[in-house]
């Protein structure tokens, strides 16, 4: 878990006596994530999410909250925040922010068809739904590496391994990301932790912190990345078809996206791992973490090893 700011018990009782949520009892922190610091709460009334955005600036957050209400509108399963006594979403301070969320039962599924098949029909649900003005572009892909690699050009981390594969990738990739090919409304980030499953019926699709507005085969690739694959980072080819064949029976993929599809399967994997060596090798180094990266180079390599 991602865990960078934390809550002294004044400073977690002068916010929930902004919402209408009862008195705190309980903080418990909440393993998985990476670009936030989530716990549990307890109260005399309920249970919620606590989320301190320890990523997003509060215009971000905003649109975010935007987006959120924009996918209730369209009856998206998703969840978005409790507002405050004063009818705000987000609670700030100079130190942190703040949003509560209703604590939805459940978890993070394993891959199988049946899984992957739900995900593919929420996805291309999603897909459907028009995007709101002015959602940035997908926020991991090339419009930060490009500045990053310039950033580190002089530094220790130049001539680093990841930075040799990582050149390496974008040579061919970029090519691709020229294409004229669908675009609309992203979930930018969609793994399996960040799908909520009772068993294996869907429940919710969770974090749109990424949410954006770009070329859709990015979040199909995303998916395959981040929801295909086993605890060992092998590719698990059942839940790719389940996946596929869900989402192309509500938005068939056009011959030119099945044909870029391998490109961006890679350029997923290849985004998440520039994020995670950015995030806990140079910006915020963590032990714990600073090999997580790796984890997208074996998964890009498995795929490359299977012909579907």
């Amino acid at each position: 878990m991602a865990r960078y700011t934390t809550l002294s018990p004044e400073e977690l009782a002068e916010i929930v006596s902004h919402y209408a949520i009862g008195t705190p009892l309980k903080l418990a922190e909440i393993s998985g994530g990476f670009g936030n610091s989530n716990f549990k709460l307890t109260t005399t009334e309920d249970t919620f999410l606590l989320k301190i955005c320890d990523e997003k600036n509060p215009a971000e957050l905003r649109k975010q909250i935007e987006l959120l209400e924009h996918l209730r509108q369209h009856a998206y399963p998703t969840v978005s925040p409790i507002l405050q006594k004063n009818g705000e979403a987000l609670f700030e301070t100079p130190n942190y922010r703040v949003m509560i969320y209703p604590f939805l039962d459940g978890g993070t599924p394993k891959p199988s068809q049946r899984v992957l098949t739900q995900i593919g029909e929420a996805l291309a649900k999603l897909h459907h739904i028009p995007p709101l003005v002015e959602l940035p572009r997908f926020p991991m892909g090339i419009t930060q590496i490009t500045p990053f690699l310039k950033e580190v050009k002089n530094t220790q981390f130049a001539t680093h391994p990841f930075f040799i594969w990582l050149k390496s990738e974008l040579e061919w990739i970029k090519s691709e990301l020229g294409k004229p090919l669908p675009t609309g409304l992203l979930h930018g980030d969609l793994f399996l932790d960040n799908t909520l499953f009772d068993g294996d019926q869907m429940v919710a699709i969770l974090d749109f912190e990424e949410g954006c507005h770009d070329t859709l085969l990015i979040d199909i690739g995303m998916t395959i990345i981040g929801c295909c694959y086993t605890a060992q980072h092998e590719l698990d080819v059942a839940s790719v078809h389940g996946f596929l064949d869900a989402y192309n029976a509500s938005r068939p993929l056009t011959d030119k996206e099945w044909e870029s599809l391998d490109c961006f399967v890679h350029y997923a994997a290849v985004a998440i791992a520039f994020w995670r060596f950015r995030q806990f090798n140079v910006r915020h180094p963590d032990p714990r973490s600073a090999e997580t990266y790796q984890e997208l180079i074996t998964r890009s390599a498995n795929w490359q090893s299977v012909h579907l």
